[in-house]
Formats: C-alpha cells, sequence, structure tokens
C-alpha cells in the first residue's frame, strides 16, 4: 500500500460546509410511524413530513440570478430565510434502502409520493415546496400542501415594491363577478388601490396568435368595481380585490384584460434554491444546525429530480438557471425527468405567474427550449441551450424526457425538435435521451387491455350461392 493512502483518500472525500443552505429540519408532530401499505409492500414504510427552514446569501453567485434576491429581508447574519414543507417516504429499516433518491416536483402544490414498485425496491421518495405564489391550490397550507415561504421584496428605503400587472378574463359570461384566474388558480397579485380610475379594463373581440388585438370596449371607471357581486349582491357589490363586477355583466364571446397596479412582488425564484437545497441537505448533510439528524443520513447514493408538466416544466429551467450546483458546488441531481412538459416555467421574474401555461400573454417560451446549443434565427437570439450554466459548472444531469401528441400539437413542442425557423432537427447531446409516444393525450390514458373475449363477426361471404355453384 503507498504510504498516505488515507490521508489521500480523507482530502479526496472532504467536502467543505456550504456557507448558507437548509439550517433546520422540524419532523411534523403528525409523522406517521411504520406503515405497512396494502400494496404488497415487502418490508415496512415510513412517512415523514416536516419543514425545512433555510437562508440563501444574496452575494453568492450560485444564488445571484434569483430575481430580487438583493431586495428581500434579511436576517442578522445578512442572509434571505424561507421555510419549505417536504414529505419522505422510506423504508422503516434504513438497510432496506437502495440508495436511490426519487425528489419529485409537485404539481401547483399537490404532494407527491412514489409508486409501490419503487417503495418496494427499498427507494426514497422525497417532495418538497417550490412554488411560493400563495394563490389558490398552492395556498400557504403547510400541513396538507408542498409549498414554499419565500420574502417579499421591498424597496432599498423598506417603501412598498409597485408596478403593473395584467390579468385575463376569457369565456365567461353572466351577470355575476368573475375571478382572474391563471390556469385553474387566482391570479397571485392584489391592485394596490380598489380606485377603479388606476386601472384600465377592456373587452377585446378578437386576437390573433401574434398578438394583434381588436377592441371592444373599454369600459369606464365607473361602470366596473374589484367586487363580488351576484343577484343577491348586485352592481356595484361586496369589495373585493380578486373579483371583478361589471355593471351590465360578462359577455361570454369577448375577453376581458385588466392591467393595474399591484404591491409586494414575492422573491419567487427563491424556490428554486430552496427545492435544491432541500436535496441537498437530504443527500449530504448527517444532520442539521441544531443537531436534528437526517432521517436518511448516508444512505443515499443517486438522485433524480422528476416532474409531470408543470412540475417538468420546473426542472427545465431549474437546469436552464443553473441550480443543479448548490451553494458548496456540489452536483445535487445525477438524473432528471421532465415528463411532458415543452417549456421552461414562469417563476423567476417580478410578477411571475408559474401556474400560466401557454396562452397569449403568458411567459416561459423565452430563451433557449432545447438541450444543444443552437441559434434562434427568428428571434435573432445567438446560439444557447438549457445546459449552458452546467455545462460551464460540469454539474449536469443526465437527461430522459417524454412526450406525447397534445405537447406537440397543444403545447408548442416542436420548437425543442427543430429550433423556432424548422429547417433542421436540433442534435441531442450524450447525457440527454428522448421518448416519443404517439396519441396520447397531456398526461397519457390509463391504457390497459380489455380481458373479455367478443366473438368476432361473421366473415363476409363473396361466394357465389349454393344454387349457382351446383350450376357451375
Amino acid at each position: 500500500m503507498v504510504r498516505g493512502t488515507p490521508l489521500i483518500a480523507a482530502l479526496l472525500t472532504f467536502v467543505p460546509p456550504a456557507e448558507a443552505r437548509v439550517t433546520r429540519i422540524v419532523i411534523g408532530a403528525t409523522a406517521d410511524p411504520d406503515l405497512v401499505l396494502s400494496d404488497g409492500a415487502p418490508f415496512p414504510i415510513k412517512r415523514i413530513t416536516g419543514r425545512a427552514f433555510g437562508e440563501l446569501d444574496p452575494k453568492d453567485p450560485h444564488n445571484a440570478i434569483i430575481q430580487d434576491l438583493r431586495l428581500a429581508p434579511r436576517n442578522a447574519k445578512g442572509k434571505v430565510e424561507y421555510q419549505a414543507t417536504f414529505q419522505l417516504i422510506l423504508p422503516s429499516d434504513p438497510e432496506k434502502m437502495s440508495g436511490l433518491l426519487w425528489h419529485d416536483v409537485p404539481n401547483r402544490g399537490g404532494r407527491v409520493t412514489i409508486v409501490a414498485a419503487e417503495r418496494n425496491a427499498g427507494d426514497v421518495g422525497l417532495s418538497s415546496g417550490w412554488q411560493g405564489d400563495n394563490s389558490g391550490a398552492t395556498s400557504q397550507d403547510l400541513d396538507a400542501r408542498e409549498v414554499v415561504v419565500v420574502p417579499i421584496a421591498k424597496n432599498p428605503d423598506g417603501s412598498p415594491i409597485t408596478g403593473k400587472v395584467l390579468g385575463r378574463i376569457v369565456n365567461r359570461g353572466g351577470p355575476e363577478s368573475q375571478p382572474i384566474m391563471v390556469q385553474a388558480n387566482p391570479l397571485p397579485y392584489r391592485p394596490a388601490t380598489l380606485d377603479t380610475k388606476k386601472a384600465t379594463l377592456t373587452a377585446h373581440s378578437h386576437e390573433t396568435v401574434d398578438g394583434k388585438v381588436t377592441v371592444h370596449a373599454v369600459i369606464a371607471s365607473r361602470d366596473w368595481a374589484w367586487a363580488r357581486c351576484d343577484a343577491a349582491r348586485p352592481f356595484p357589490g361586496t369589495p373585493d380585490p380578486t373579483q371583478i363586477c361589471l355593471k351590465r355583466g360578462f359577455d361570454a364571446k369577448l375577453l376581458y384584460q385588466v392591467v393595474f397596479t399591484a404591491r409586494d412582488p414575492y422573491v419567487l425564484g427563491v424556490g428554486f434554491a430552496a427545492f435544491r437545497d432541500v436535496a441537498s441537505f437530504f443527500r449530504n448533510a448527517e444532520k442539521d444546525d441544531a443537531g436534528t439528524p437526517n432521517p436518511i443520513a448516508g444512505r443515499i447514493k443517486w438522485v433524480i429530480g422528476r416532474g409531470v408538466s408543470q412540475s417538468g416544466n420546473y426542472l427545465r429551467q431549474s437546469i436552464h438557471l443553473g441550480f443543479n450546483q448548490d451553494e458548496a458546488g456540489r452536483q445535487v441531481y445525477d438524473g432528471a425527468w421532465p415528463i411532458i412538459a415543452g417549456r421552461r416555467i414562469a417563476l423567476n421574474f417580478r410578477w411571475a405567474q408559474p401556474d400560466g401555461v401557454l396562452e397569449l400573454y403568458q411567459a416561459g417560451s423565452e430563451g433557449p427550449q432545447w438541450w444543444a446549443p443552437w441559434q434562434d434565427k427568428v428571434r435573432g437570439l445567438p446560439a444557447r441551450s438549457i445546459l449552458d450554466r452546467c455545462t460551464a459548472s460540469r454539474t449536469c444531469p443526465k437527461i430522459i424526457e417524454h412526450f406525447g401528441s397534445a405537447e406537440v400539437w397543444a403545447l408548442k413542442l416542436t420548437p425543442e425538435w427543430v429550433g423556432t425557423d424548422a429547417r433542421e432537427d436540433i442534435p441531442l447531446p450524450e447525457n440527454v435521451r428522448r421518448y416519443y409516444i404517439p396519441s396520447t393525450t397531456h398526461g397519457g390514458g390509463v391504457g390497459g387491455f380489455i380481458r373479455a373475449t367478443t366473438k368476432p363477426a361473421p366473415a363476409a361471404n363473396n361466394s357465389p350461392p349454393a344454387r349457382a355453384r351446383k350450376r357451375q
């Protein structure tokens, strides 16, 4: 044996502590004891829920890309704080752990539990919060959903930040008031004032995909209100910053668009760092700063990030912005599996709306949508790729993505394949595998086969009648 080998090995495996990270975990009081699931688990399975408390250094290059992080309140150490919920599904016996951690990205706050096949193999499932817009299904229900509590940005003098926000009411009519929705959740921002003179409401009769709008009318400020109204509460209704009440009701044939001044933007990009740091803690840490042990310390060899639809879009954007590297410079995910996700989540800018999809005026398709460096000739952008930052830091994961026909026809997937000019296919890097499943809806169908046998229909008889045959 070569002298000094143990010392060299120790130096190679030494990882310097991160300056800012998950500092404390709190295991929920309602955490389940050993839970033997009813799907044939070969050993007891345990569920642990809790919260992770973290802090971020706004000066750290790994966090510098987060919009408005420098305008967020700081603690006595000059760090920005957050908290995120989490759930762990794991074998009760640590010796049964396979070493593989699935980190599932929740879709609009919905907690994710790994499937039976993964549990039965001894895999560990981690689900944790990333979406902090406090709206609808992503509201801050810290006991039932996966959310992250992020700070609100303030001006350097401590005064509120304000800015213009656009909201739309589409395909809804009737005399009742209507909420401003983004996909299935309310718009996360509220008007700074309920004075309708400070906002503009227009009705559109026609819009094209390239943004040419035919304005039907500009609604006079006296003819609408920030209010809830119905038959029992006619116009002007009861004041409500989440609803619009029209004096003559809504026409379902028109689209209504409101532009108003909002205040107090969330620092939503903190969600990227919180998700990154929760994964890094459970992968690398022995215990938190208070001595609370990591329930899976020393048991994890590989981590795969996985997300479906909106959650897959999150993964693509997280990789693009460089969040597969933690503040200690370590690679967080060995693999990433974005599923039926044809764009990047709209999260890291002021007044972001992460619930948006691909409707007109909704963000998420800016910049490169492809894995290899490719020039965007139509939009006049240089050759860039989603993997640029992780390539530079040598922290790119292995990637598998798969899609169906719904993503091609309805979710603008094809620019990822052929760019914006569609002249040729964009090559895939060595670390990316792509699978296409044709004739499927968004998310796929239930699949399977019909077991019942059916009697085959009698075959068509094209031979001549018997009497005719006898003559032949």
